[in-house]
């Protein structure tokens, strides 16, 4: 027998694509966000729609699922602002079942005023508790010290697999993954940790991926329908946990933590302390010496340094010719010699890969 929810989430799966290009133009409209601002809040509607219909096959919303999904995002709406949300969303409905003449319209609004009414209330009382004001206990400064140790010890990204083994140990996870940030390309890719070859095939855009788009600390009692379905199944992901890794405003990527198939819990406490966890190895991937001793291994010359660089920076082939004086036939030997030694099959993957590596910034 089908909830008394059912007809929205029904209504909000048929028509996800009219919501969403309806939320593209009202959201645009809004004469006190900026540019920013207006991004952010496309993104969370986009997000709130497709949670919302990815809940019809339950047949109603779950209140904890619907609490994990603001926890997702409370950290993207500006406080001040967080009232644009539900009219926005609450114009979006209006205007497309107008547009459609929908039979059940009351019935639809009345179940959304109620389902928009707990997630503002569930965004409130995470305010109430920022992880920012939280003091760790002893215990977890104690395995925040453990960890910088470990850190201290280590160079090199040759490190990096050691150093996701020691997280496990110190802050008692059965898997630790590594995913890098592309800025170029705003991609993730999974880059080190248990089970390679299917770490290696995750990647992405982050901005149609939650967990990555918001580039803060998240946790996820069940990842569906936060992470893709095929992450769930290759993996054996229950709960899970995403930390960016991040120092002076550069974002590096991002570690995950699981249990490999079982269920936990994890306080805000908790979830702080991985946060500075990962300002530790923000800090770690920045260190001049790690860049240093990549650029030695690789035995690069300066002249092909010069070249990734431009490469990085958007140059084509002759664009590059011309400011270092030399033929397109040079150049282009170069980018080979670039493509042989980073293992790369074009100018993109050299880009993303050097990236990955510390050789550009």
């Amino acid at each position: 027998m089908a909830s008394d929810q059912f007809p929205y989430l029904l209504f909000l799966k048929m028509y996800r694509s009219d919501l969403q290009k309806e939320a593209t133009t009202y959201i645009e409209s809004i004469p006190d966000l900026t540019i920013n601002e207006k991004r952010q809040f496309h993104l969370i509607a986009i997000s709130f729609i497709q949670f919302l219909a990815s809940q019809m096959k339950q047949q109603q919303v779950h209140v904890e699922a619907l609490q994990y999904w603001v926890r997702m995002h409370q950290h993207s709406l500006p406080v001040e602002k967080a009232s644009h949300f539900p009219k926005a969303i609450e114009h979006v409905l209006r205007t497309v079942l107008k547009t459609i003449g929908h039979s059940n319209t009351e019935q639809i609004l009345h179940t959304h005023e109620t389902i928009m009414e707990q997630s503002m209330h569930s965004f409130m009382h995470l305010l109430e508790q920022p992880l920012a004001a939280i003091e760790l206990s002893t215990p977890s400064f104690k395995q925040l010290d453990a960890f910088s140790m470990e850190l201290i010890q280590l160079n090199g990204t040759e490190d990096l697999p050691l150093v996701l083994v020691k997280a496990e140990e110190i802050f008692q996870f059965k898997r630790c993954v590594f995913y890098s940030y592309n800025p170029w390309l705003n991609e993730f890719s999974g880059v080190i940790g248990l089970e390679l070859p299917k770490i290696q095939r995750m990647q992405g855009n982050i901005d149609i991926e939650p967990v990555f788009a918001l580039k803060k600390p998240v946790f996820l009692k069940e990842p569906a329908p936060y992470v893709q379905q095929v992450a769930i199944d290759l993996f054996n992901l229950s709960s899970v946990i995403f930390i960016p890794i991040e120092f002076e405003q550069q974002l590096y990527g991002w570690i995950s933590f699981d249990q490999i198939g079982e269920p936990f819990d994890c306080d805000n406490e908790k979830l702080y302390l991985l946060e500075q966890a990962g300002h530790r190895l923000g800090m770690y991937l920045a260190r001049k010496q790690l860049r240093n001793h990549l650029n030695h291994r690789l035995q690069m010359s300066e002249k092909e340094f010069t070249i990734l660089y431009l490469l990085a920076e958007g140059y084509k082939n002759k664009e590059i010719a011309e400011v270092l004086f030399l033929s397109e036939f040079t150049v282009r030997d170069y980018v080979q010699k670039l493509m042989e030694k980073l293992q790369a099959k074009n100018r993109t993957q050299i880009i993303s890969t050097a990236f990955r590596m510390g050789l550009v910034e």
